[in-house]
């Protein structure tokens, strides 16, 4: 039987990572003692962990003409499908300036960009290349995504949603129309009008309450996660594996990428949840965003080596 399509409609970044003494004061001229380059956004992040997870993988996305080179690189190095990625001419790829300070800390300047330019009739025509059992990913970093959420689901195809980052925008969108609705905790709370301090089970009913068709997924950060498959009393509880940190980057979206590849190959909610736990305790113990992206053969081999994490209640 052959996989599903995967495909990804979000963001495409060039990020630009300076190292300063502090962040820079209004007014301020703030010498920069080291600048770095590399690929990023969302959803270029949860496109390459669904491919190192092994999934057939499509982005739909929208870049500059003359600064995308690093963006395409990384799909292609991925052999991830670059059919439906737009070139702008008229508008730059989306970029962050990232200030890292010698704390660690840092603050962000997104700007959109070919992000921002998407058009309901390209999302029409991407869409006539995919079907029903196909499933599709999407975050908030992108225009348009209520209307691709509202036209994938009409095909049948299963639209996973990231409620990140969370804005008025995301509230609003067709979420009783997704299959998969992954959030952290002030994601959760926002969208059934709890407190971030909830009890995260309780959290989770009102979750399954609100969204009834959806497969719900609550992460909870270093104490781990709670998965809800759609119309079952079930909840499964994995822990996070204890790891030496580097660089938390790109975790979530390896996280989400690595479980909706699992379950869109079938694997049972539970094995599909533990991989994609350990991909996540993989990525944070190295450097950067996509590079810090596990294969699954390393994540096979990390779970032979460490303890299992399902538990009946984290």
């Amino acid at each position: 039987m052959a996989k599903p399509k995967l495909l990804v409609f979000g963001s495409l970044n060039v990020d630009f990572v300076y190292q300063v003494p502090h962040f820079v004061q209004p007014g301020e001229t703030l010498l920069s003692t080291q600048r770095q380059v590399f690929a990023g956004g969302k959803g270029l992040n949860q496109a390459v962990a669904l491919a190192q997870a092994g999934g057939q993988v499509y982005f739909d996305g929208a870049v500059g003409q003359d600064d995308s080179a690093i963006l395409l690189q990384v799909l292609a190095q991925k052999q991830i499908d670059t059919t439906h990625v737009k070139k702008r001419e008229a508008v730059p790829s989306g970029h962050t300036i990232i200030q890292v300070d010698r704390n660690g800390q840092n603050c962000i300047l997104l700007y959109g960009g070919a992000n921002q330019s998407h058009t309901q009739a390209e999302i029409d025509a991407c869409l006539t290349h995919f079907s029903s059992g196909d499933y599709l990913v999407v975050q908030n970093e992108t225009n348009e995504v209520a209307y691709m959420i509202e036209q994938a689901a009409a095909r049948g195809i299963k639209v996973c949603i990231n409620a990140s980052p969370l804005d008025d925008k995301v509230l609003a969108m067709p979420l009783k129309r997704c299959a998969y609705i992954i959030v952290n905790e002030i994601e959760g709370a926002a969208l059934v009008k709890v407190s971030a301090e909830s009890d995260p089970y309780e959290m989770l009913a009102a979750l399954k309450r609100k969204f009834a068709q959806s497969t719900i997924v609550l992460t909870l950060g270093s104490k781990g996660s709670l998965l809800a498959p759609q119309g079952s009393d079930q909840i499964i509880a994995c822990k996070a594996f204890k790891v030496q940190a580097v660089d938390t980057t790109a975790a979530g979206d390896t996280f989400l990428g690595y479980l909706v590849e699992q379950m869109s190959e079938g694997f049972a909610p539970e094995v599909a949840l533990q991989r994609a736990t350990a991909a996540s305790a993989l990525a944070v113990t190295r450097q950067g965003a996509t590079p810090s992206i596990p294969a699954i053969a390393e994540v096979l081999e990390f779970l032979q080596q460490h303890e299992p994490t399902l538990v009946e209640r984290l």
